[in-house]
């Protein structure tokens, strides 16, 4: 998982990343939600729930319950077919 968010800080300096950002196509919230999500992994190692929460709401200056429904709620992905609509 270490691994992982190291190749999340590549991607985001990666020129190809900056391109797509400028063009507002990079979902700034779920990135965020992404990296919430493998800190939190990581924090579970070493902390208690509650703990993970608590650390996770103050870096992210969100309320304990934004982190939980972010962690925690099933979330169904919209798809747009756009790949089979390009070609």
């Amino acid at each position: 998982m270490q691994q992982f968010s190291v190749e999340i800080k590549v991607l985001i300096n990666d020129s190809n990343f900056r391109k797509l950002y400028s063009l507002g196509l990079i979902d700034e919230i779920g990135l965020r939600n992404h990296i919430i999500k493998e800190e939190y992994k990581l924090l579970r190692a070493k902390h208690s729930l509650l703990d993970a929460l608590f650390i996770l709401s103050d870096k992210y200056s969100l309320s304990d319950a934004a982190i939980n429904s972010i962690l925690f709620r099933k979330r169904r992905t919209k798809s747009l077919n756009i790949l089979t609509q390009i070609n």
